[in-house]
């Protein structure tokens, strides 16, 4: 029996003419979201809200949320477990300095382009998020 594990993923951008998204780079070249597991008596949204803040040191709060953009699961063979990833997105009105989590194996935080985020990000679920957040501005 697996057991199921909850995680927590903040997408966030900033606007100008153009949305850019904070995006991190990990040991292995691969770019990724920022997201972490829940913690006991933690909403979803808190969570969220602070693996970003851990992960990049970008500081959000709940005025930040502009809604659940949903989620996904998937088979974690490194945590032998379930995992249920909630998603939400995030405005920031200033484009803040990205400092990556070293000891999460974080290298590198940016903020890119979305376009250009969905073309370096790695995993199709994250991409599939970051095209949602196409067609949120975009409607």
């Amino acid at each position: 029996m697996f057991k199921q594990i909850i995680s927590c993923m903040g997408v966030v951008i900033y606007t100008d003419k153009t949305i850019y998204v904070a995006v991190l780079k990990d040991k292995d070249n691969n770019w990724v979201l920022p997201k972490g597991h829940l913690k006991k008596n933690e909403t979803y949204i808190e969570a969220a809200i602070r693996e970003v803040f851990e992960e990049t040191n970008i500081k959000l709060n709940k005025e930040n949320l502009i809604c659940k953009i949903g989620g996904f699961n998937y088979f974690s063979e490194l945590e032998n477990s379930d995992k249920n990833i909630k998603v939400y997105l995030f405005k920031t009105d200033k484009m803040q300095k990205i400092i990556p989590l070293e000891k999460e194996n974080f290298i590198e935080g940016k903020w890119l382009t979305l376009e250009n985020a969905i073309n370096k990000i790695k995993y199709q679920e994250q991409k599939d998020l970051l095209e949602k957040v196409v067609n949120i501005f975009n409607r």
